[in-house]
């Protein structure tokens, strides 16, 4: 989205307002941050917890016409609403999203953020959601792929800005070529919604994208995708902070751990069709 908007919420769910962006606290000192809720937890808008995210990745945070959407939504919401904030959501591009928690024009960023060790140089990570690449295909091929080996000198679509795309190299190397088999043949694309266009039009066989995503399709338009073969890999999504920003990212893990146990984050990604991803919150839990 080339213009940056900002949409807040009241964490009680009221109502919805557009909000001008990056403009420094009422009453505040330009770049340092204002009081919170929370005893020892600032915020750059005082009452307010400011949340960076990229509207175009379902089921997770997305438009529903001109309404923000998304189980990172909901999570952040009632994250918000338990530390006696307000939520207010900022629309970036994803790309923009480190930097902009970095620089404090943002408290904490979600959007599919996946935790990594290098991304743990500049940020810390309250990990909160597993993720799993999965390959899928179309119902007329889906046949074709019952073990790994089948994959093998097969077209596979895939997003270069994603981590399955280093993954997907990974398992050409590991289970292809290693083992005597054709390499798979990569077709790197600039986006998920480009990698199933690869697909449906017939330009690759297999496609690779998340599980969250294909649930998200698979409820729009029952039985268009089939996932198949095992897991590519799992990397669990987090909520980014500035590195160092300690007690926010411990309120929100804190937080997070009382939505885990007392079944409210269950419940919010049952809505999505995305229970299987519920995982105990931590912080920077990547090691490698």
């Amino acid at each position: 989205m080339n213009k940056k908007t900002l949409l807040k919420v009241a964490a009680a769910g009221a109502a919805i307002a557009l909000l001008a962006g990056c403009s420094s606290p009422a009453g505040g000192d330009g770049d340092k941050p204002a009081d919170g809720g929370d005893a020892g937890l600032t915020t750059i808008v005082d009452g307010t917890l400011t949340v960076g995210l990229s509207p175009d990745f379902p089921p997770m945070e997305y438009l529903d016409g001109d309404k923000l959407v998304g189980a990172d939504v909901d999570i952040m919401t009632e994250v918000a609403k338990r530390l006696e904030l307000d939520v207010a959501f900022e629309h970036q591009k994803f790309d923009q999203l480190i930097n902009s928690v970095r620089t404090d024009r943002v408290d904490v960023v979600v959007s599919g953020m996946s935790d990594t060790v290098e991304r743990q140089k500049t940020l810390d990570f309250v990990d909160y959601y597993s993720s799993t690449g999965r390959f899928y295909t179309t119902p007329a091929l889906a046949g074709d792929f019952t073990k790994a080996e089948d994959a093998c000198g097969a077209s596979v679509a895939v997003s270069t800005k994603t981590d399955y795309y280093p993954a997907l190299q990974k398992f050409s190397a590991d289970v292809c070529e290693a083992k005597g088999h054709d390499p798979i043949e990569i077709v790197g694309t600039d986006s998920g919604a480009a990698a199933r266009l690869q697909l449906e039009q017939g330009r690759a066989q297999l496609a690779v994208q998340g599980a969250e995503n294909l649930a998200y399709f698979n409820q729009q338009t029952p039985d268009t995708y089939i996932i198949v073969l095992d897991v590519l890999n799992e990397q669990p999504f987090g909520a980014a902070v500035r590195k160092g920003n300690t007690a926010l990212a411990e309120a929100i893990r804190d937080v997070l751990q009382e939505m885990h146990d007392d079944g409210s984050m269950a419940d919010i990604l049952a809505t999505y069709g995305l229970e299987a991803g519920l995982r105990e919150p931590e912080i920077n839990g990547v090691t490698e």
